[in-house]
């Protein structure tokens, strides 16, 4: 089935970091893993991602940018007091990321398609969301810096108010350095990961040098809550499978039969069975949504094949069960997690009371768009003939990781 997918434009008028940060969110939600959660299912999505691909968000590009974050912040370490006395580390990190946007930028002749942030940007345009807002949470879940969970603008504040003479003298400086863990060599008072690199700027692209193609495994593989990356890392039948795949769904296909840890296993068949039974939801909202605005019934072979397969294309569907979802999204509002459930109820029943359907879906839309609800108050301008809205099948952000782990192994090579 040919689906297309609703664009839309954005324009914003730049006041403040917390504006920008929020036009940010807004557009993150038209990228493919972020298309509008019409039915509120993205936090459990999110969740599973967070368990497959901990520290890897839609909207990172490249493997490079985990080292360029923490290169600048070691850059105004080195400042001279007086400079460092006169700008805050966040309006240097700032001025920084700037400039190397537009480099990067200038590098790559302004050609899409080599994941520069900010490739269409010439001196002195900018851009919503910053690297360093894109990956911070990354920077903290792989260790490159040790933010204790702080949000970036709280973090560099907090690390300007520390005593500046204490900054100035703490740079790494071999053996003297203080050896309080496994990565103490490169501790300071940033609390980077990563080794200090001088120049690190001069011609510089988005490859990782092996140096840092082998940092960033390292710390990959002393991650106890990075096992499916590490076995991407280590395993060659299993990186072979990740290569090949197209999406999540073919991956955890692919891979199963490969025999990983049971933890692993479970994840995954978890996550690809949630996205199989998920999909029939969405599948059925377009179907309501074609019916009720051009009284067609366009989806609904599509509907009708679907429940058939389900008991075939979901990898465990005798030993699924909700409850599993739950225990990695312990945050789910109860609605939505009974939403789930009875969709599941609904599915094992083989889908046959059609009221019961619609009821479901109505009602799990008025609770997630309230006064916005398409089924519910006729909010129906955008529904065009023929086209999908919403999310389909769920990627748990494969396609991003699979670009971070190829950089690496790129770089290792």
């Amino acid at each position: 089935m040919t689906q297309s997918l609703l664009t839309a434009s954005v324009g914003w008028i730049d006041f403040s970091p917390t504006h920008r940060n929020r036009v940010g969110s807004v557009l993150d939600l038209l990228k493919p893993e972020g298309m509008v959660d019409e039915l509120g299912l993205g936090t459990i999505r999110d969740a599973l991602a967070n368990q497959l691909f901990p520290g890897i968000s839609t909207i990172q590009t490249r493997a490079k940018y985990f080292f360029i974050i923490p290169y600048i912040l070691f850059d105004y370490q080195q400042l001279p007091l007086a400079k460092r006395k006169a700008k805050s580390a966040a309006q240097y990190m700032q001025q920084r990321e700037y400039e190397i946007m537009w480099q990067l930028a200038d590098t790559y002749e302004h050609v899409e398609g080599h994941g520069v942030i900010g490739i269409s940007k010439y001196r002195p345009q900018k851009i919503v969301r910053r690297p360093s807002a894109i990956y911070w949470n990354g920077l903290y879940k792989f260790n490159f810096i040790n933010t204790g969970g702080l949000a970036a603008e709280a973090f560099l504040k907090q690390a300007s108010k520390e005593n500046l003479s204490d900054l100035l003298s703490a740079t790494i400086d071999g053996d003297d350095a203080p050896k309080d863990d496994a990565d103490a060599g490169f501790a300071n008072s940033f609390k980077l990961k990563v080794p200090l690199k001088k120049n690190w700027d001069a011609d510089l692209d988005l490859n990782l040098s092996k140096e840092e193609a082998e940092i960033f495994r390292d710390k990959i593989l002393s991650s106890a809550n990075n096992k499916l990356l590490a076995e991407l890392i280590q395993h060659d039948e299993l990186w072979k499978c990740f290569l090949k795949a197209g999406n999540f769904m073919q991956f955890a296909k692919t891979a199963i039969p490969l025999k990983l840890s049971p933890i692993l296993n479970n994840r995954m068949i978890l996550a690809h069975d949630f996205s199989e039974l998920m999909y029939g939801a969405h599948l059925h909202y377009n179907f309501l949504l074609q019916q009720k605005v051009f009284k067609s019934n366009y989806h609904r072979d599509s509907w009708e094949e679907w429940v058939e397969q389900l008991p075939i294309a979901m990898m465990s569907y005798n030993t699924f069960n909700p409850d599993d979802l739950f225990l990695y999204a312990a945050t789910t509002r109860s609605t939505t997690a009974n939403f789930v459930k009875e969709w599941w109820q609904q599915a094992k029943s083989g889908f046959r009371n059609e009221n019961k359907l619609e009821q479901l879906i109505l009602q799990q839309e008025a609770r997630v768009k309230p006064n916005k609800a398409r089924l519910q108050w006729n909010k129906t301008e955008d529904v065009r003939e023929d086209r999908w809205i919403g999310l389909t099948h769920f990627d748990y952000r494969f396609a991003q990781a699979k670009t971070i782990l190829n950089d690496i192994k790129e770089g290792l090579q």
